[in-house]
């Protein structure tokens, strides 16, 4: 891909949100693009129109994309891909352009003593090669979730440095 500006990457001012019925928390917003790499086929076929979907983060909450006014709901088994927010074995997905896992991160930083996965996601997204609308569940930018797993992997294993 050729350097361009990703807004998967920027932050919308004013991002607006719905609360998804099944477990009473906020979801974002979910472009179409996302939607249609994301669903399987079958389920995005009963779907009567793909505008209007929200990203349930709820990391309990079986439904993964939601639109009320339609009443539909999309759970985990109705994706392609496991939705790392939600899962909580391993393999955990964290970035799903670059192929970080949690279990990767971790190990780096159990081998290392620090992690070199935001600075290597950071790089490909300054060079265009992300695909975060079409890969990542939440049509988003992973580097929030990266930076989350990290820290709490600097905390589990930061000081296990092998010398």
């Amino acid at each position: 891909m050729n350097q361009r500006n990703h807004s998967c990457c920027d932050v919308p001012a004013g991002v607006h949100f719905s609360i998804c019925r099944e477990c009473g928390n906020r979801g974002k917003p979910v472009k179409e693009i996302t939607l249609k790499n994301i669903v399987k086929e079958a389920r995005l076929k009963a779907v009567n129109g793909l505008d209007g979907f929200y990203f349930c983060e709820t990391s309990t909450c079986k439904v993964v994309y939601f639109n009320n006014e339609k009443n539909t709901y999309l759970r985990k088994e109705d994706v392609k891909v496991r939705v790392g927010i939600k899962e909580t074995e391993d393999p955990i997905p964290v970035c799903y352009c670059f192929g970080w896992t949690q279990d990767r991160i971790f190990n780096q930083i159990k081998q290392l003593g620090y992690s070199t996965a935001i600075q290597e996601i950071s790089a490909k997204v300054k060079m265009g090669e992300c695909a975060c609308e079409i890969k990542n569940p939440s049509g988003r930018c992973c580097l929030g979730e990266v930076s989350r797993v990290v820290r709490r992997g600097m905390k589990l294993y930061g000081n296990n440095k092998k010398r």
